[in-house]
């Protein structure tokens, strides 16, 4: 192997969302200025406090560049590469410079000759990184190491944007379900203003008019659940969104389904991930760097040569009488690699091949079972979603306001009433839980397979 060229290195690339990182000033991660959601030039001019909106796309570049673990997984890649320039640098020469012989008690002459004193240079250079491929090797390995970075950057990103579209439709979700709170609490509200008319003019009695207000006390706690589960939702995407301070935050989105995706077969979404996920993208660039890593350490067996070429003046001419003299010398030093040959270092490379090998069908085996939960979790999402008949939730509706109209009317019976609006509000709360679920695992089939192959 030719230790001063090293093989043509083909650098990993990034996804098209890494690619968009780019350094700055500071040496911060920033996004495209047209995607991302500047906090500071939006803050409110008056002291009321707004909230302020984000669709789907600006939740999930803003999430990326408030992410301090991308950061530091972003620094990662200029780490390895500054590993790689390492590898690649020529070793530094050793330049000597000594005198020697030189008078200690007494002054050397002719009649009292010493020495003679002599002055000694010297230059030397190690060539073993060249003519074993010492150097070759180091930057075969640094190259790996590079692209091992890179995935796991990759890795890093890929769940951030996975994490932060759970979070976008997990508020969505609950503003719906409070917003059907909401909305059960009015409706059971004017149903207890009509028992009121009615007990007033002597039509029913006044155990309706109790048994109407057990049913607002428990949609009023309904309601402040729900609320709860908003704030939570939303406190988890502001963490997401790195917003800190009094600064409301809310989502612009829907979740209705115009044109549901068409479900993946299991093994065509497993191949799809063996091809596309980085997490084990970067374990088969472990393995590869393993292998160069035992390259690495088998020439690092062989010794190390130093040549070396040297300039003498001797100071003779006081000393013993003869004209001083130049001279050069060269020579090579050679360590020779009687005892230490590298063992340890060259068992624990083909130590952490065998290991490599092991996570990475580890992380198949694990890669399996998620994409077949991922798969199934969207065919049945799929499935509940197309199924559901569009005018159903119509017809609950329907049904419970005929039946107020007609329990004013006094045709029928509190229990008909309560009944229709139980209905109306188990069958809306299907119809946002189909919606959401079916955008959750769309979203997490995407993440799992490590590409957006369902929209």
């Amino acid at each position: 192997m030719n230790g001063c060229v090293a093989p043509a290195y083909q650098p990993l690339l990034p996804p098209t969302y890494m690619q968009d990182f780019k350094r700055t000033a500071d040496d911060s991660v920033s996004v495209p200025e047209a995607e991302a959601v500047s906090l500071k030039d939006e803050k409110p001019s008056s002291p009321q406090i707004q909230a302020k909106e984000f669709n789907l796309n600006q939740v999930i570049q803003t999430a990326l560049k408030a992410d301090p673990v991308i950061l530091s997984a972003f620094e990662n890649i200029h780490q390895a590469e500054a590993d790689l320039i390492t590898a690649g640098l020529l070793p530094n020469p050793d330049v000597s410079v000594s005198g020697s012989l030189m008078p200690l008690d007494r002054t050397f002459t002719v009649d009292r000759q010493g020495g003679p004193p002599q002055f000694d240079a010297g230059i030397s250079m190690p060539i073993d990184w060249f003519l074993f491929g010492k150097r070759a090797a180091a930057i075969v390995s640094g190259q790996h190491g590079v692209d091992i970075a890179a995935a796991e950057f990759a890795n890093t990103v890929r769940l951030r944007i996975a994490s932060a579209i759970s979070a976008f439709y997990t508020v969505l979700e609950a503003q719906a379900m409070l917003e059907l709170a909401q909305e059960n609490n009015a409706n059971l509200t004017r149903v207890e203003q009509i028992i009121l008319n009615r007990v007033a003019l002597g039509g029913v009695g006044t155990i309706e008019a109790d048994r109407i207000r057990l049913s607002i006390f428990s949609s009023h706690r309904d309601v402040h659940a729900r609320e709860l589960e908003l704030n939570a939702a939303l406190n988890q995407l502001r963490a997401l969104l790195g917003i800190a301070g009094n600064v409301q935050v809310a989502v612009k989105g829907s979740l209705d389904v115009a044109d549901p995706a068409t479900p993946l077969e299991i093994e065509k979404a497993f191949k799809l991930a063996e091809e596309n996920r980085p997490d084990l993208l970067s374990l088969q660039r472990q393995l590869d760097k393993a292998n160069a890593d035992i390259a690495l350490e088998e020439r690092n067996a062989y010794p190390q040569v130093v040549p070396k070429i040297g300039y003498t003046r001797q100071f003779q001419q006081q000393a013993i009488g003869y004209p001083d003299a130049n001279s050069w010398g060269a020579g090579v030093d050679i360590v020779v690699p009687l005892f230490d040959r590298n063992q340890g270092n060259i068992a624990k490379a083909r130590s952490v091949l065998i290991q490599s090998r092991a996570n990475l069908q580890a992380q198949l085996t694990a890669l399996r079972s998620e994409i077949d939960q991922a798969v199934k979790a969207f065919a049945s999402a799929h499935q509940v979603l197309v199924n559901d008949d569009p005018g159903q939730l119509d017809a609950a509706k329907n049904v419970r306001d005929k039946i107020n109209q007609a329990y004013e009317l006094g045709g029928k019976t509190l229990i008909e009433v309560l009944d229709a609006q139980r209905t109306y509000l188990e069958t809306y709360r299907l119809h946002i839980t189909s919606r959401s679920s079916y955008w959750h695992s769309l979203s997490q089939l995407n993440a799992a397979v490590g590409k957006e192959v369902l929209r």
